[in-house]
């Protein structure tokens, strides 16, 4: 699969290997840049089996987004550094733990695009540790990413 990503990104002309294309089937998700439906991908390492389900984050796909959650042991909800703790994100960690998603992960992305900020990553993760505290579900970690290079 990341050979066939690969070869697609270098063939679009990405300098990069496009890995949103490994979850984004739908020609509206490549075309949009985002994502519409859930799509599965599985893999497995000697010790365990792993299904990773990418949902949408946008308002009107919040239906699925609980479809690919409501099986989940765990979540990673993406909140873009340069706007922080939207609505939409709210409503994403307000929805995992009533479909009872045991662990929630926090990934502040585009960090780059903050020029690697600590101070914006800990005002997000500060954010959303206050937002869950008062949903009585805590968050297990904060990871900062940047989107297009790990």
């Amino acid at each position: 699969q990341l050979a066939a990503v690969e070869a697609v990104s270098a063939a679009r002309g990405d300098e990069y290997t496009n890995l949103a294309l490994l979850t984004d089937g739908l020609r509206a998700e490549r075309e949009q840049g985002i994502t519409i439906d859930v799509a599965y991908r599985s893999f497995a390492t000697p010790r365990r089996k792993f299904i990773i389900a990418d949902t949408p984050g946008h308002i009107q796909y919040t239906r699925n987004m609980v479809t690919g959650a409501s099986t989940a042991d765990l979540a990673l909800i993406l909140v873009d550094a340069r706007k922080g703790l939207v609505e939409q994100s709210r409503r994403h960690a307000f929805l995992c733990p009533l479909l009872r998603v045991p662990h929630l992960v926090l990934c502040v992305n585009k960090m780059a695009l903050v020029d690697y900020s600590q101070e914006v990553f800990h005002r997000i993760a500060d954010q959303c540790t206050r937002f869950r505290a008062d949903l009585g579900a805590p968050v297990r970690a904060w990871v900062p990413i940047a989107w297009l290079h790990g």
